[in-house]
């Protein structure tokens, strides 16, 4: 009788111990691979921001090189720069191009801007070259530095 109950007690103990190896394998095959999907992700991400970076570093050349108007340049740089580190939002050194986007971003473009009279076409435009005469000195040689900056990519 006793023999029995101590078979017994060893076979719950052994299965118990084999069900509990099982799954602490499945747990770490589990964070293993959890592991590697936040590697995955991590130089996903990465990536990303590069490709920001090299987006903002092209349009900042196109804008130094007289290829991109400094309206739409300022537009497409700060969605990239917002995109790729919000605080370059705060950073004096790129504060034209700030400021040159928050007086044009009201501003109607594409089929919006079809979309007006020619009077009212030509005012938007007239305000727009004044702006940019205003901004150009300082937005370009702010579009240089970003031409040239080498974006951190954080740890």
């Amino acid at each position: 009788m006793y023999w029995t109950l101590i078979f017994t007690g060893i076979a719950i103990i052994l299965s118990l111990s084999a069900i509990a190896g099982y799954y602490l394998l499945k747990l770490r095959k589990v964070k293993l691979q959890q592991n590697e999907q936040i590697e995955l992700n991590r130089q996903a991400w990465l990536d990303s921001q590069e490709e920001l970076a090299a987006d903002i570093r092209f349009i900042a050349k196109a804008m130094v090189q007289q290829q991109c108007e400094i309206t739409e340049g300022c537009l497409r740089l700060k969605v990239l720069m917002d995109r790729l580190d919000e605080t370059l939002q705060h950073n004096g050194d790129y504060q034209t191009i700030q400021l040159h986007y928050q007086k044009t971003a009201h501003m109607p473009h594409h089929k919006a801007y079809t979309t007006l009279n020619k009077k009212q076409q030509f005012k938007l435009d007239q305000d727009r070259f004044e702006l940019e005469n205003q901004h150009r000195q300082k937005v370009l040689l702010e579009a240089k530095q970003l031409s040239d900056y080498q974006f951190k990519a954080p740890n």
